[in-house]
């Protein structure tokens, strides 16, 4: 009985091993955004790390009560995919893109030992879905995160893209709807693009 449970852990271990090993290539997937102060683009790792890092820091502006983990296992999964998928422009993507991650997703956490891949594809859903507390605080996140890096890199993707003030607040005024104090972290970030933009 013994041997049988060393096994079972053994090969539990190996799983998680492989998949970390796996995910070290979300390192490599390439966004559109620009970062300050350097040539290369951001990769998903960053931007992930940077909306765990948004969350943490505005976590106190929620009145509502909230799974704080949930939403940063949710930041930290949400892009994932697109180690299969590849990065898409946020104002070009649509159904195609969409059913692209999807199918990523499946193939990803079916990688993992079943119970984390039962939890995170159930998490990765909830997050596109986008109805639940949680996953409108993890989007709207994910919105504003390349917001503040195209303004303090002075709009350059915006310029590059041809992507206008009105294309911006179409994309991402949806997403912050749900929270007064998120909107006005929105409002703050749009008046600082409106200068960039309008100039």
């Amino acid at each position: 009985m013994k041997q049988v449970k060393q096994k079972k852990l053994k090969s539990d271990i190996e799983q998680r091993l492989k998949f970390l090993e796996k995910i070290d290539a979300f390192k490599n997937v390439e966004r559109h955004t620009s970062v300050k102060g350097r040539k290369a683009r951001e990769n998903d790792a960053e931007h992930s790390w940077h909306m765990a890092m948004w969350f943490l820091i505005f976590k106190d502006f929620f009145n509502v009560k909230i799974n704080g983990e949930k939403v940063l296992k949710m930041i930290l999964i949400h892009d994932l995919p697109e180690i299969y998928a590849g990065d898409m422009l946020a104002y070009k993507k649509g159904d195609k893109q969409r059913e692209k991650e999807a199918k990523s997703a499946k193939k990803l956490f079916s990688e993992m030992p079943d119970k984390l891949s039962k939890e995170y594809m159930k998490l990765w859903n909830e997050y596109e879905k986008g109805k639940t507390k949680e996953a409108k605080i993890a989007k709207s996140f994910d919105k504003l995160q390349p917001f503040l890096q195209s303004i303090s890199t002075k709009g350059v993707i915006w310029r590059k893209k041809k992507i206008t003030y009105d294309m911006i607040d179409d994309n991402k005024r949806k997403h912050m709807n749900h929270d007064k104090n998120i909107m006005a972290i929105y409002e703050n970030l749009l008046k600082k693009s409106e200068k960039i933009l309008r100039n």
